[in-house]
C-alpha cells in the first residue's frame, strides 16, 4: 500500500507541484501541475501572489496527501558545518544554540535551526545545520496552510536535489544547476563533500537585459527569449547577460575542489530557464564540462498535453521524494512553536491501517482454525463411524461409550497395557529347553510370529539308544520312573509335542502335519497356536 505526498516548489515565476505515490517499490509520478504567478511590470512577484498561485494549484490539483514539503528559498537559510566533541552529543541542541548563536547575525531566539550527522571522527561528530529566520518560516507554514494544505516538512531548497542523485565511495560527484526566475541553485553532490550555493541570479535578469536592449516590455522580452533562445541577436543579448551567473557556477564548482571534493564531471540542467533553446550547449563550451538537461518523468496525460516543462518539475519531485528518505537524514525547519500538528491525523491513519491489518490476521487465523477444526471434526465423525461399525460386527449392537465397549471386551483385561507376556527370543529358549535330549532333531524351518509359531524339522525314527539307558537315576520317584517309560514308548514326534504342550503360559493348541519317511528319519511340520509374543 503506497502513500501519497506533494512536493510544492514556491517559486517566484510558477509554483510546480509533483504528486508522487510511495511504495516498497520505489516511487511513481501521479500528477503533476503548474501555476503562473501574476508578475508585475518588471517581473516581480509578490509573496501574496505566490501563496494565492499555490491556493489554485492546490484546489485544481484535487488529490489527497498524506504529507506535503515545501522548502525555503537558499538565500534565507543559513547552512553550515559544526564539528562536536563525542561527549556533546547527548545536549546536542544545547551545544548547537551556543555555537550557532556566535555565528549568526541574528539573535538565535528569532531563528529556528536543524541538523543533520555527516559523519564521525577522531576530531568528534560533524554536522551540518540549516538556520532560517522565524518569521520566514512562519510565512511559509501560514501561507501554505491558507492555501489548503498544512504542510509537514519545510527543507532548504539547493539540498532537495540529492535526493534523487546516486551517491556513495567512489561515485563521482554531480552538479545540479537549476535555474529559476529570481535565483539559480547549485547542489555538488555523490561524495563525502557536498557543495551547495543560491546565486541571486535567474530568467528575470536576463529577461530585464533583453527588454532593456531592444525596448520592449517585460512580457514581450519574455516571449521572445523562450522563442529564439540563445540564437542570432537575441542569443547575443542573453550570452552576454549570463556571463555573471556563468562565473559565480565556475567558482562555486571550483570552491567545491577547493573544499577536498573531487572535480565535477558532469552537471545537470534544470528548472524553467533550462528550456531556453541551447542554454545547455552554451553552458557546456563555458564550463567544458558534459551539460545534460534533467526532468522528470511525467505522467502520460501531462506528457502529452506539453504544457509542462518536465526540467521546471525537478524540485518539486526532489521535495516529494524527501519522504522515502530516513528522518535522520533530512533537514526539517518546521521545529518548535512551529512543529508540524497534523501529526495526530497521521497517527490516527496509521492506527487504523494498524488496526486493519491486524483485524486481517486475526480473521485468517480464525478461519485457519475454523478450518482445522472441521477437518478434526471430520475425522472424529469418520472414526465414531467405523467404531459404530466394529463394536456392531463384534458385539451386535453399536456402541461408542468405552466403559461399555471395555466390559463387553473382557472387563479389566481390557485396560491392561498391550505388552506380550513373552517376546520372540523368549520362546525361543523355551522351544530349545522343552524339546528332549533323546530327540535327534534339526530345524529347517523356525518361523516365530504373534498368536503363531511353525516348525519344520527332521527327526530320527528312533530316540537314542544311549539317553534310553540313563532316563532314570538312583534318586528318582516311582512315578518319575514310570513316566519315563511311558516316553520311551512314543514317537520323536508325539515326544516332542508332548513336551511343548506342557508350554501352557504361551503355548494353546499344537498340531503335527503329516509325518514323512525319509530311509532312517522322517519329516514333519508342527503348526503351534500361542498367546505370545
Amino acid at each position: 500500500m503506497g502513500q501519497n505526498v506533494i512536493g510544492l516548489d514556491l517559486g517566484s515565476h510558477s509554483v510546480k507541484a509533483v504528486a508522487l505515490k510511495l511504495g516498497l517499490r520505489g516511487s511513481e509520478v501521479v500528477a503533476a501541475q503548474v501555476e503562473p504567478v501574476l508578475l508585475g511590470d518588471d517581473g516581480s512577484a509578490s509573496e501574496a501572489e505566490v501563496f494565492a498561485a499555490a491556493g489554485r494549484l492546490i484546489a485544481r490539483l484535487e488529490l489527497g496527501a498524506e504529507s506535503l514539503h515545501c522548502a525555503v528559498p537558499g538565500d534565507a537559510a543559513t547552512l553550515r558545518t559544526v564539528v562536536l566533541p563525542a561527549g556533546a552529543v547527548r545536549r546536542i541542541e544545547q551545544v548547537l544554540k551556543f555555537e550557532l548563536d556566535e555565528a549568526l547575525p541574528f539573535d538565535i531566539e528569532d531563528a529556528v535551526f536543524d541538523w543533520v550527522e555527516r559523519g564521525r571522527s577522531a576530531e568528534g561528530v560533524s554536522l551540518l545545520t540549516a538556520v532560517a529566520r522565524t518569521e520566514r518560516v512562519k510565512a511559509i507554514v501560514d501561507g501554505v496552510t491558507a492555501a489548503g494544505f498544512d504542510p509537514r516538512e519545510i527543507g532548504v531548497a539547493p539540498l532537495a536535489y540529492a535526493v534523487d542523485l546516486a551517491q556513495g565511495e567512489g561515485t563521482e560527484p554531480t552538479a545540479v544547476v537549476d535555474v529559476g526566475h529570481l535565483r539559480t541553485n547549485v547542489l555538488v553532490a555523490g561524495e563525502e563533500v557536498t557543495t551547495s550555493r543560491t546565486i541571486l541570479r535567474g530568467g528575470r535578469d536576463l529577461t530585464t537585459r533583453l527588454a532593456e536592449a531592444g525596448h520592449l516590455p517585460f512580457h514581450l522580452a519574455e516571449q521572445n527569449k523562450h522563442r529564439e533562445g540563445l540564437s542570432g541577436r537575441v542569443g547575443q543579448i542573453l550570452a552576454e547577460a549570463l556571463k555573471p551567473l556563468v562565473r559565480e557556477i565556475r567558482n562555486t564548482l571550483a570552491g567545491h575542489v577547493a573544499a577536498g571534493g573531487k572535480r565535477v564531471r558532469r552537471v545537470l540542467l534544470c528548472g524553467g530557464g533550462a528550456a531556453m533553446v541551447g542554454f545547455d550547449q552554451y553552458l557546456s563550451n563555458e564550463l567544458g564540462l558534459q551539460v545534460e538537461r534533467w526532468g522528470v518523468a511525467l505522467p502520460a496525460t501531462a506528457a502529452a498535453s506539453g504544457s509542462i516543462a518536465a526540467e521546471a518539475l525537478v524540485l518539486a519531485h526532489s521535495l516529494a521524494r524527501r519522504e522515502s528518505q530516513d528522518r535522520s537524514k533530512r533537514l526539517n525547519l518546521r521545529r518548535g512553536a512551529l512543529a508540524f500538528r497534523g501529526d495526530t491525523a497521521h497517527m490516527r491513519r496509521r492506527l487504523i491501517l494498524a488496526a486493519v491489518f491486524l483485524l486481517a490476521v486475526t480473521g485468517a487465523w480464525i478461519f485457519s482454525s475454523y478450518a482445522e477444526y472441521r477437518v478434526l471434526v471430520g475425522a472424529a465423525e469418520a472414526q465414531e463411524e467405523r467404531l459404530k461399525q466394529e463394536t456392531l460386527r463384534y458385539f451386535g449392537r453399536e456402541l461408542v461409550d468405552e466403559e461399555q465397549i471395555k466390559k463387553l471386551a473382557g472387563g479389566n483385561q481390557a485396560a491392561e497395557a498391550p505388552i506380550p507376556i513373552r517376546d520372540a527370543f523368549e520362546v525361543l529358549v523355551e522351544l530349545s529347553k522343552r524339546i528332549p535330549t533323546t530327540v535327534v532333531h534339526d530345524i529347517e524351518l523356525l518361523d516365530i510370529k504373534p498368536k503363531r509359531v511353525t516348525i519344520r524339522a527332521l527327526v530320527d525314527a528312533e530316540l537314542r539308544p544311549a539317553d534310553a539307558d540313563d532316563t532314570s537315576e538312583p534318586g528318582d520317584s516311582d512315578e518319575d520312573r514310570e513316566a519315563a517309560g511311558e516316553e520311551l514308548q512314543l514317537s520323536p514326534t508325539d515326544l516332542i509335542q508332548q513336551k511343548l504342550s506342557e508350554f501352557k503360559e504361551c503355548f494353546t493348541a499344537i498340531r503335527i502335519g503329516k509325518v514323512q519317511t525319509h530311509g532312517e528319519r522322517r519329516s514333519y511340520q508342527m503348526d503351534i497356536d500361542s498367546k505370545c509374543p
